[in-house]
């Protein structure tokens, strides 16, 4: 690795490699990458309706209403009418929906160890507080 952003797609990579372990050995092994990471952008918005969650995803709301009609058929979401405009449907994540954070953090603890076993305690360290400050400062 050359320069920082071979580096940054090396580690982009890796994430995405966990990920996908992770899901496959889950309950979630029904889901594509994508519908995982769409279902988890619902989790953090929680209940949103099509438009928005179109919106937050900068795809149209034909695209998201196909990828939620997955969602919904596969058990991950249903859709509620709303209380103040009958019209307007929002996305509630179903009880198995709701366990994306329980992998979520089973693919972070598992990403952290890798990169732990290749670091000295010093490193792990630096490198952590180097990840807080791009954070900060993202």
């Amino acid at each position: 690795m050359s320069n920082l952003s071979e580096a940054i797609s090396y580690l982009s990579d890796l994430v995405e490699k966990v990920l996908e372990e992770s899901i496959s050995q889950s309950d979630f092994s029904d889901l594509t990458q994508q519908q995982f990471h769409y279902l988890q952008v619902i989790v953090r918005m929680k209940n949103p309706n099509l438009t928005e969650l179109a919106g937050e995803l900068g795809i149209t709301k034909p695209t998201v209403t196909v990828l939620v009609d997955k969602l919904v058929e596969k058990g991950y979401v249903s859709r509620v009418k709303s209380d103040e405009d009958r019209r307007t449907m929002h996305l509630h994540i179903n009880k198995k929906g709701a366990r994306i954070n329980a992998l979520r953090e089973v693919a972070y603890n598992r990403m952290a160890e890798k990169i732990k076993s290749g670091l000295s305690e010093t490193e792990t360290a630096i490198f952590t507080e180097l990840l807080k400050k791009l954070v900060k400062h993202s």
